[in-house]
């Protein structure tokens, strides 16, 4: 007993042992971990100023990285808010709800009220002469009996004159006689005219009519035939596939007089060029103009680039004493052209107001008033038909600019802005590479100041685009871009649309010297 007893104590002493080992290393593990916390926590107590600043300056680093962010954004989005009609293309039609519309005036103010001053001539309609009367329409009392039962008596007439218009259809038949010889038997037929060879056929007046509302008037094909079914009363009801064969028939009839525009614009001294975006089929595409005060040439492409230019073959046909003017198109200065470049000051003074709005500048505005005075005062030699400048006063306005251009440099090294600087630089750099060309109308009256003539040219275009929407197709764009130039050269040179226009639709449009000689017969 006593020995099972001794045996059992030493086994749970031994088992205790063992437990107490187990103890000792998991309190040393125990212990260690402490140490080690106790490292950590020495170290955190140390460190812990450092790693909050650290911290926080990478918070207000992101902070100050996004509110930069956001003033850029801010800087960009001011500049569009910016624009208008006086320092971008914008049309003055676009201006924002609620804003009044700036639009551009190169007259002086004056304290003179609006309409005619004292002592200007009315116009007015004069009185018909007896032999321009037509109709005669007399209004009379039905029962001539006074009031006191007396029978009145004629004693005059008091005249007033009205000049109208009135639509008459004419239901014509042309008849073509034909003969037949009484001693040979020959058969002999007045022939008849390519205008007249259907039974029945659209007069060459509501043709002309409807040439002149699409295509002057801006009206869509639809509405072109909504207008003439209702002037006649109801009884034309012209399909809009005859007004798109209309279209055809009237650029197969102007190939001899594209061609000769085309010839004449190549021998200018001066040419205007710009283009402009119209829309083919939902696609953005370009209308392009080239001309002068007499003469106006459209052409219509599916792109606007160089292939198109130099598909027109005109400016790769110019020789170097030919002026160009644009709007600081790039592509003028291609290598491929030997022309010489006249910039717009126009659109220089709407990039400067630009800069200017975003960060007001002194240079600025001095350029601008030195453009505008320096302009007014060749006005003013043209006007007294002096037309050249003084030595003196061109080299006057050349240094002038040059010290203006060098004023802007230093001004925009100085005090660079990180959000307009840039756009600054730039503006300072086109105006010192294309001096010459921005000036040129300084040396030379003949070049005009601005493009505006281009612009101008084109604006019907954008009418076109907001009353009767995009063309079809580049076809119809094509046919428009022709009649376009015919009709504008017409007009140029005082010559009535819708005669024009009647005559195209004969076959016999006005060649391009009788428009031109028309214009001279006028002046004598």
């Amino acid at each position: 007993m006593k020995a099972n007893s001794l045996g059992k104590l030493q086994s749970q002493v031994i088992k205790l042992e063992q437990e107490n080992i187990k103890l000792r290393d998991k309190l040393a593990k125990e212990q260690e971990k402490n140490k080690l916390l106790e490292k950590k926590i020495k170290y955190l107590e140390e460190n812990i100023e450092q790693k909050i600043k650290t911290a926080v300056e990478k918070l207000v680093k992101d902070v100050l990285a996004e509110n930069e962010t956001l003033k850029a954004e801010n800087a960009k989005l001011k500049k569009l808010l910016n624009l208008d009609s006086t320092n971008s293309g914008i049309p003055t039609s676009k201006t924002k709800i609620g804003e009044e519309k700036r639009i551009p005036n190169s007259r002086e103010k004056t304290d003179k009220t609006k309409g005619g001053q004292p002592g200007h001539k009315k116009h007015k309609l004069e009185k018909f002469k007896d032999e321009e009367i037509t109709d005669t329409y007399t209004y009379e009392i039905t029962n001539p009996i006074c009031n006191c039962g007396g029978k009145l008596k004629l004693i005059g007439k008091k005249c007033k004159d009205d000049f109208d218009i009135e639509i008459r259809l004419i239901k014509r038949r042309n008849e073509f006689c034909e003969y037949k010889c009484i001693k040979c038997g020959k058969e002999i037929k007045v022939p008849i005219p390519n205008n007249l060879k259907e039974e029945n056929q659209y007069g060459s007046n509501v043709q002309a009519m409807a040439v002149s509302l699409i295509n002057e008037g801006c009206v869509s094909f639809k509405r072109t035939r909504e207008l003439i079914h209702g002037f006649s009363g109801g009884e034309m009801n012209i399909s809009e596939g005859y007004l798109v064969k209309l279209q055809k028939k009237s650029y197969d009839n102007l190939t001899t007089f594209d061609k000769d525009l085309h010839q004449k614009l190549l021998k200018l001294k001066v040419l205007n060029w710009d283009d402009t975006v119209i829309f083919i089929n939902g696609k953005q595409a370009c209308l392009r103009f080239y001309g002068d005060d007499n003469l106006k040439y459209y052409k219509a492409h599916e792109t606007k680039s160089k292939d198109g230019l130099d598909k027109d073959e005109i400016l790769q046909y110019l020789p170097k004493d030919t002026v160009v003017v644009h709007d600081h198109n790039k592509v003028n200065y291609n290598e491929d052209y030997e022309f010489t470049n006249a910039e717009c000051c126009v659109h220089l003074i709407r990039d400067l107001n630009k800069l200017n709005d975003n960060l007001p500048r002194e240079w600025t505005n001095k350029l601008i008033t030195l453009l505008v005075e320096t302009n007014k005062k060749r006005n003013d030699y043209i006007n007294k038909n002096i037309l050249l400048f003084d030595q003196e006063v061109s080299d006057k306005v050349i240094v002038e600019y040059d010290e203006i251009i060098k004023e802007a440099e230093a001004i925009n090294k100085k005090d660079f802005n990180k959000y307009y600087g840039q756009d600054e630089r730039t503006l300072i750099k086109r105006l010192k590479e294309y001096k010459e060309n921005y000036l040129l109308w300084v040396l030379r009256f003949d070049v005009p100041f601005s493009n505006n003539l281009s612009e101008r040219s084109l604006r019907s275009s954008k009418t076109k685009m907001k009353v009767s929407g995009q063309f079809a197709n580049i076809k119809n764009a094509v046919y428009y871009a022709r009649i376009k130039s015919y009709i504008e050269t017409c007009k140029s040179n005082g010559i009535n649309v819708h005669i024009a226009l009647k005559r195209l639709i004969e076959r016999n449009p006005y060649t391009l010297d009788e428009i031109l000689n028309h214009q001279k017969e006028d002046a004598n």
